[in-house]
């Protein structure tokens, strides 16, 4: 008697539940970030980098570059390196700004728990674009980014510090707007 019973109530709560309002949402998403916003489009440049099996020989790839807003404080980066000939190479980043936070999550590449936190350590807007300075530490390395974004160009400087050494160069990507 007592399971009829609370089979009863179990549909009638669920028949109920249908007719309740929807949760509130606001009537339109929030604007881009100004300062990121920016960055979508098509861009093609370089990547300098110091190959990590001879260090300091530096390699200079062809590279593109394609920007888009998947939320309003989310770049998603997919990149394209030309690797000399016949080889094609292709990276994807997302970069999640919280400015209020002071912090970027980041992935890199298709696996959802490779995100890694940066502390916005600095951030300057002028009128040839936004310069963020991002940093975290893994283990006895200071990672360093400096990202500029403008209208018509993105760099992207990666440094390493172990300790109380110098920065040592590892990366930089030079992008300029895309001509269509």
């Amino acid at each position: 008697m007592y399971q009829s019973f609370f089979r009863h109530l179990a549909a009638l709560l669920l028949c109920g539940a249908s007719f309740l309002p929807p949760q509130a949402q606001a009537a339109h998403p929030p604007a881009p970030l100004t300062e990121i916003a920016v960055a979508a489009g098509s861009w093609q440049g370089k990547l300098l980098y110091n190959d990590y099996a001879s260090p300091g020989n530096m390699v200079t790839l062809p590279t593109r570059l394609h920007v888009a807003l998947s939320q309003p404080d989310t770049l998603v980066l997919y990149f394209i390196y030309d690797d000399g000939p016949g080889k094609i190479v292709y990276g994807y980043d997302q970069m999640q700004f919280d400015l209020k936070a002071g912090l970027v999550n980041w992935r890199s590449g298709d696996n959802a728990t490779d995100t890694q936190r940066y502390t916005i350590s600095g951030v300057q807007r002028n009128s040839a674009g936004t310069q963020f300075s991002l940093s975290r530490q893994a283990d006895s390395m200071l990672i360093q980014y400096q990202l500029t974004i403008s209208a018509s160009s993105i760099v992207m400087e990666k440094t390493e510090v172990v300790a109380a050494s110098p920065a040592v160069f590892r990366h930089r990507y030079e992008f300029s707007r895309q001509k269509p």
